[in-house]
């Protein structure tokens, strides 16, 4: 699938109610149902699925366990090809299809999911509606240390998670209302008994409920996998019978693997995307939420002051930044949300402190810093993938007055410093990005609704505003939800809590096989030769 890159003039400028509205609707009348018959989000997807396909990890996997993984796109498209999931969310139309299940019914606190039968594990084993509920209770568990339990179940956490396998069907209850639960179980992988049994041994070996399995592995180069005829498929060819992972971290060398048939499938998010596009249309993958400044707000840090936050954000040049970072492959923008989500509003981009370098200046010296004031020094954080954009977050902060100094690294790196909760940083650039059309993953992150410590809150914002709203946005449906999540990101922009810097674009290179991708994650059910 295409998916056009609008101009800003093409954006809707009123509140969007996006994809995956229809699914919110259908909760304000507290019943969600699907179609017994309905297929996975492969449906509609017309021609022939390779035998073969080799496609390329822009990072290796971290951890083969998705409860504990920090996400980033080696991981998640890993986990698309071992672990499935209860349902699936269709990214041509946005509604929710039938994946391990066969059909649900909703409200706003609780989802009973009638399942197919016969599912089984990828070593063969039967897997049964308990067993899938014991899944999702470790990843409802806090215990467990996810950063997806809040993201997934909302604030009240989980009441009741039941599996009954004399009826072949699960339930999920939660304490609040949570209108985001359905997509919620769109991307909770589902891990078999074994891995629950030795979770420290998950961390290196799948024990996967999805359609492929793993024939041979050698971490950070190649992975082979094979699919196995899982019955969670409604159909076995629907889908490659063999992959190929390998795992490419430079982008210029993906790039090379498209000239040299080196692959079938290549993403690339920098500079070589110009020359590929001459010969190949790329598939664009665009991420939800964009890349933002973050800043870390604990007592006593210099950001713990708006107004150093604001210069901060009128001292970076959104256009500047993307080129920086991407060679103009991302787009500048100046909201969390994007074009691509549910409640998108781009007037609330108004809100944020406009690019004025003079006026930067000027407030730095007037809160007691910069030339003939006191020294400030702050610590920004850069990853490899950003390429020479945290340089230009460092140069455009000096040549206003402040010192920098960048410590450089991978995401991971980057991630450990942010999540330790040491505080040993001030800002970075930080990859909001989330496999949710909606805004609540933020809240994880800028919001202590969930608690404070780890990912949540990791630096400290201190926004009632958007605490409030952030509360308000899942237990509301319809326009109203759209209102509050509207408020929520309004609250941070015009606090300068978060400064939006780009919208993340992968685009993937492919001469023979065509799909549906998003920044992170290709369909693998959706891979087909060209016609």
């Amino acid at each position: 699938m295409k998916l056009n890159h609008r101009s800003r003039a093409d954006r809707p400028s009123a509140l969007r109610r996006g994809l995956g509205s229809a699914a919110v609707v259908a909760l304000a009348v507290s019943l969600l149902t699907a179609c017994g018959g309905g297929s996975s989000s492969s449906a509609g997807t017309s021609g022939e699925a390779p035998d073969e396909a080799t496609l390329v990890l822009r990072n290796d996997v971290d951890t083969f366990d998705p409860m504990l993984t920090a996400a980033e796109q080696g991981a998640v498209q890993m986990y698309e090809a071992l672990y499935d999931t209860l349902v699936r969310r269709n990214w041509k139309t946005g509604e929710y299809e039938p994946a391990m299940a066969t059909k649900w019914e909703a409200t706003a606190t609780k989802i009973d999911f009638e399942l197919k039968s016969g599912l089984k594990c990828s070593d063969g084993s039967d897997l049964k509606p308990t067993d899938i509920a014991n899944s999702l209770k470790r990843l409802a568990d806090p215990k467990t240390g996810s950063i997806y339990t809040g993201r997934f179940f909302g604030a009240g956490g989980v009441k009741e998670i039941v599996g009954d396998d004399a009826a072949n069907t699960v339930s999920v209850e939660v304490n609040e209302p949570h209108s985001d639960l359905i997509d919620s179980m769109a991307t909770a992988f589902i891990v078999c008994p074994k891995g629950l049994e030795d979770t420290e041994a998950l961390a290196t070996t799948p024990q996967g409920s999805g359609p492929y399995k793993v024939t041979s592995m050698k971490r950070g180069d190649t992975y082979e996998l094979e699919a196995w005829g899982s019955p969670a498929l409604e159909d076995p060819e629907s889908v490659p019978a063999k992959l190929t992972y390998r795992v490419v971290t430079s982008d210029s060398t993906r790039a090379n693997l498209v000239d040299t048939d080196g692959a079938d499938i290549v993403s690339v998010v920098g500079r070589d995307s110009k020359r590929l596009e001459a010969t190949v249309e790329p598939i664009q993958g665009n991420a939800f939420q964009s890349d933002s400044v973050v800043f870390n707000q604990r007592d006593g840090a210099p950001f713990a002051d708006e107004k150093l936050r604001r210069v901060v954000a009128q001292a970076l040049d959104a256009e500047s930044y993307t080129k920086a970072a991407s060679f103009d492959v991302g787009e500048a923008i100046d909201t969390l949300a994007t074009p691509n989500m549910d409640c998108y509003v781009e007037s609330n981009g108004d809100r944020k402190p406009k690019f004025d370098k003079d006026q930067a200046k000027a407030d730095l010296e007037a809160a007691g810093y910069g030339a003939g004031g006191k020294e400030l020094t702050v610590r920004l954080l850069g990853y490899d993938l950003q390429n020479s954009g945290p340089e230009y977050v460092a140069d455009a902060l000096r040549e206003i007055g402040m010192k920098v100094e960048i410590t450089n690294g991978t995401l991971a790196q980057a991630a450990g410093i942010v999540y330790g909760d040491q505080g040993e940083w001030d800002l970075l650039v930080f990859p909001m990005n989330a496999p949710a059309p909606h805004l609540y993953p933020a809240v994880t992150k800028m919001s202590s609704n969930l608690g404070e410590g780890g990912s949540y809150n990791f630096g400290r914002i201190k926004n009632a505003e958007f605490d409030k709203y952030a509360a308000l946005a899942p237990a509301s449906t319809g326009d109203e939800r759209c209102e509050n999540w509207s408020k929520a990101e309004a609250a941070l922009l015009e606090r300068a809590d978060v400064v939006p810097m780009m919208w993340p674009i992968a685009n993937y290179f492919s001469k023979d096989l065509t799909f549906e991708t998003g920044y992170r994650t290709t369909d693998l059910r959706t891979i087909r030769v060209k016609g």
